[in-house]
């Protein structure tokens, strides 16, 4: 945390609920051995077809500012 101090805004990848899932699989051994050549392989070939949105954390008043409102959509009923 102490690194990312200086920085006004970070971005960086946000998992959703499939990488979640998968994740979770890996971590209660059912890709095998956890750590080991083949459940490291099943779980790596299972991730890299997700499509990760950005996430963006503004940390500091000076970023927020920098912001604009330019509108906003109802997308649910």
């Amino acid at each position: 945390m102490q690194k990312m101090e200086d920085f006004d805004v970070i971005s960086g990848k946000i998992a959703n609920d499939n990488t979640n899932i998968t994740i979770t699989a890996y971590l209660d051994g059912l890709y095998g051995v956890i750590g080991s050549e083949s459940a490291d392989a099943i779980c790596i070939r299972l991730l890299l077809p997700e499509r990760l949105k950005d996430q963006y954390c503004f940390r500091t008043d000076k970023a927020l500012h920098a912001l604009t409102f330019e509108g906003s959509e109802r997308i649910w009923l």
